[in-house]
């Protein structure tokens, strides 16, 4: 009589000898990391910045920077300008030695009246190190008692012809400035005033705005 448990044993060793052909001893599966299976690239939208606890509209980078000008625009002075403007007046007229620190250069004369008013004016070394502390701005920023000054835009830590200084003292309807300078002409040391000056810097150079 067939046993009854033979048949049993028969699909039993089929199934297992499948079962180890179709994956053999020791087979591990893994993840293709290629770029073929790479992630699909994801598109992000502005939405997607947003957080569940700041939902508060995005605001365009060029409002920004408009209220970053704005600011600019309305930050004070840090000193008395009516004192600095005030000892500038004084010495209208009047001339002083020149050279390297002398009195009759026409940064050392904008530090003399700046500092008259007790302004900051601590910088030194070059045409930019000078005005460390200072707020840097375009000069239709500049208002009275900020210093426009010359720098050469190719080599602006140098004191190549060219670099020039002057007090601000006021601003005209029509954009013009009203200022105080020294050393004009070269060697000079002369101090004089213009009350429709317009920046003109020289060839390779540019006009910034300064603020104590």
């Amino acid at each position: 009589m067939p046993s009854p448990a033979k048949p049993f044993v028969v699909t039993l060793v089929a199934a297992v000898t499948f079962a180890l052909g179709a994956a053999p001893a020791g087979a591990i599966e893994t993840e293709d990391f290629t770029a073929a299976s790479a992630a699909p690239t994801v598109s992000l939208t502005t939405q997607a910045l947003n957080t569940e606890t700041d939902t508060s509209p995005l605001v365009p980078i060029s409002s920004v920077l408009a209220e970053a000008e704005s600011k600019h625009a309305d930050a004070v002075h840090n000193f008395d300008v009516e004192a600095a403007i005030a000892a500038a007046t004084s010495e209208l007229g009047t001339s002083r030695a020149t050279g390297w620190g002398a009195p009759g250069e026409c940064i050392v004369s904008a530090q003399r009246w700046i500092r008259a008013g007790s302004g900051a004016w601590t910088g030194g070394g070059d045409p930019v190190a000078n005005y460390a502390g200072a707020l840097r701005l375009s000069p239709n920023e500049a208002v009275a008692g900020d210093i426009i000054q010359y720098e050469h835009m190719q080599f602006p830590t140098s004191w190549v012809s060219g670099v020039h200084t002057v007090l601000v003292t006021g601003v005209n309807d029509d954009g013009t400035y009203q200022i105080i300078e020294s050393n004009v002409p070269t060697g000079s040391g002369y101090v004089q005033a213009h009350e429709s000056w317009v920046p003109k810097p020289p060839a390779g150079f540019q006009a910034v705005a300064w603020r104590f």
